[in-house]
């Protein structure tokens, strides 16, 4: 499941139906950018009083609507990790592979949590309680609520992907004073979202910068769909 001094703007990556598959390889094709539309068309979102975009109430419809789908998250922190989850529903199935210096990649399944460190064999043990290794949460709900925090986001267009529309959030500032944890102080900060009719965040592209000029870049992606969890060979011939 180095510092970061450079951001390069990503656009949205493939998810099944919508943006393509996610499996194949375990790495999704960069596709071209989405072309923006006039209206807001069909993409609703919560707005809080003062008609802004309600973005706490957002992430937690995302949480919703991945709770019964099967789907593939990926979150890259710049270029310390590379954070890797599937899940499959109907088998009961949860994969996390987690990449730093080294990858290390785990299952859950039949009540087992199934281990491979470091490309090494693997080792089995009996699940003592539903907690998953690596993350805080499968769909991400912590790592978007952590990164929004403080932010304040308009909906600034609806963007059109293989017919499928999205909603477009972005937060921009340059006077911030947003306390982060390991206490570092968030300056400024550039975020945009990308929200789909169901609720789906697809996709968070995220750059922060603290007090001591250091930058932080975050890309977070979503894929959905049957073609979109991937077990790992080692698993699937153990």
């Amino acid at each position: 499941m180095r510092q970061v001094l450079v951001l390069a703007v990503v656009v949205l990556a493939g998810c099944s139906g919508v943006f393509g598959s996610g499996a194949a390889g375990d790495t999704p094709e960069v596709t071209p950018a989405p072309v923006p539309t006039p209206s807001s068309g069909n993409v609703w979102l919560p707005q809080t009083a003062d008609g802004t975009p309600a973005v706490g109430r957002i992430i937690a419809g995302h949480q919703e609507a991945l709770s019964s789908r099967d789907f593939h998250r990926r979150v890259v922190d710049g270029d310390l990790s590379t954070t890797d989850v599937w899940v499959d529903r109907a088998a009961n199935r949860v994969r996390v592979r987690r990449v730093t210096t080294q990858t290390n990649d785990v299952v859950l399944a039949d009540g087992r949590r199934y281990v491979r460190s470091a490309d090494g064999p693997v080792s089995s043990e009996r699940l003592d309680d539903d907690s998953v290794p690596y993350v805080d949460s499968t769909t991400g709900f912590f790592v978007l609520q952590q990164h929004v925090a403080g932010l304040v986001y308009n909906r600034t267009e609806t963007v059109e992907r293989n017919g499928t529309e999205l909603a477009v959030l972005r937060a921009n500032t340059t006077e911030s004073t947003i306390s982060r944890s390991g206490s570092r102080t968030v300056v400024a900060a550039d975020s945009t979202l990308y929200v789909d009719r169901e609720g789906v965040i697809r996709a968070m592209d995220h750059r922060e910068r603290y007090a001591d000029g250091t930058v932080r870049t975050l890309r977070y992606r979503v894929w959905t769909g049957e073609d979109s969890v991937a077990m790992p060979d080692w698993f699937t011939e153990r």
